[in-house]
């Protein structure tokens, strides 16, 4: 009986380790950064049909590069989901969808603590006798840490064609890793999801 309970409460110990372990790896995944706006005194719940705008800014060549297309297919899902209808021709739609992304290089200076361990200069004084009132007690250190990053920042626009005029837009900003850049399509489509959770009109299926 003392074996069982020693191999349970080491199956227990190792569950829990494993538990734990997937709690800090979820910790590390970064939100991205959302931020939206609307066109004042506009009511997106009267537009009814979307396109995609004929030149996307994320197209090359005069065609529609694998990142338009992962975006004009994240879009149509959420956009269609809020009760609006696709049609292939923008000229008869009542909102069309463009998109931009961008890739920026950021650099985060900081001044952050330097941890001041092991005996010092100041050393011999210490539990004997104080130093003199406005005397630093302890030398107190800093350092610089310098992160260089890549930023990427995806925006979606929502155009009132009648009236060429933007009436909404959707910006979604992230800190992007290796694995992101390896795995560009997940990453948007989660991106473009982010984005319309902020919507004005909610899922209605």
């Amino acid at each position: 009986m003392s074996g069982h309970a020693g191999l349970a409460r080491i199956s227990t110990a190792r569950l829990l380790g494993f538990l734990l372990l997937a709690f800090a790896l979820s910790g590390c995944a970064v939100s991205p950064n959302i931020r939206t706006d609307a066109a004042p005194g506009v009511n997106l719940g009267e537009f009814r049909t979307f396109s995609f705008y004929t030149a996307l800014s994320t197209d090359r060549a005069g065609f529609h590069s694998l990142v338009s297309q992962q975006l004009m297919f994240s879009t149509r899902r959420e956009m269609e989901v809020r009760g609006f209808e696709f049609v292939a021709e923008p000229a008869e739609a009542d909102v069309l969808v463009n998109f931009h992304t961008h890739v920026t290089e950021q650099v985060r200076v900081r001044s952050v603590p330097d941890p001041w361990v092991g005996p010092s200069y100041w050393h011999h004084r210490r539990g004997f006798y104080d130093p003199w009132r406005g005397h630093s007690r302890w030398p107190s250190h800093n350092r610089l840490d310098v992160d260089q990053f890549s930023e990427g920042r995806l925006s979606v626009d929502l155009i009132d064609r009648r009236q060429n005029m933007l009436v909404w837009e959707g910006v979604a900003s992230k800190r992007l890793t290796q694995r992101t850049l390896n795995d560009l399509g997940p990453a948007m489509d989660d991106a473009v999801h982010d984005i319309f959770r902020r919507f004005p009109l909610p899922a209605i299926f």
